[in-house]
């Protein structure tokens, strides 16, 4: 599974994906709404290695008693508040069904 689709909008139809995508609307275009299914699974992998990367430096922050660690350790929760709100979202797109271009 690649990116095709999303790599083919233009500008605008990428604004229109991400859009589609992070409120759980549906598009008009067809194109936008396979492009947004194409990116649901990319936007959960990255927003999952940033959250694991900050749990890490949180961690080791903590470990070390440094004054940075309250900060790291909120980033972290604003972080897996955001990677629950990315899976809502990609299954939101998982639950449509795939419409015809």
């Amino acid at each position: 599974m690649g990116l095709a689709t999303y790599k083919s909008c233009s500008l605008s139809e990428k604004r229109a994906v991400l859009r589609t995508f992070w409120s759980g609307s549906t598009d008009e275009s067809n194109k936008v709404n396979g492009a947004a299914r194409e990116y649901a699974p990319y936007a959960l992998i990255l927003v999952a290695v940033i959250t694991f990367e900050l749990v890490v430096i949180a961690a080791l922050l903590i470990v070390r008693t440094n004054a940075w660690a309250g900060v790291a350790t909120g980033a972290d929760v604003i972080s897996m508040w955001c990677l629950w709100w990315t899976a809502v979202c990609h299954r939101r797109m998982n639950a449509r069904s795939p419409s015809p271009s």
